[in-house]
């Protein structure tokens, strides 16, 4: 009976393993889309963003009718270019 038991605890402190790292893998999850969420506001949005590095990365942002490339890492930002907004130039046309 003694070994049964401690197999019973054994499975059971996996068990509650197991249940640890999956909240953390889908609390990690939730974190990650409020902040993909928590992107956009008033009127520029992060249309996309593009990881190079650990500290560098691409970012396109749409400011009125214009949209920015920016280039930024962890010392500086700049902007690479400058264009019309595509939605505003294809809800024109139609």
């Amino acid at each position: 009976m003694d070994i049964i038991t401690g197999i019973i605890k054994i499975l059971g402190y996996f068990a509650i393993f197991a249940i640890i790292l999956f909240l953390a893998h889908y609390t990690s999850k939730f974190v990650a889309m409020k902040k993909i969420g928590a992107k956009s506001g008033g009127e520029i949005t992060v249309k996309e963003r593009v990881f190079l590095n650990k500290d560098k990365e691409l970012v396109v942002v749409s400011l009125k009718d214009k949209e920015y490339l920016i280039g930024v890492s962890q010392s500086r930002f700049d902007v690479i270019d400058s264009f019309e907004n595509k939605d505003d130039i294809d809800e024109k046309k139609i």
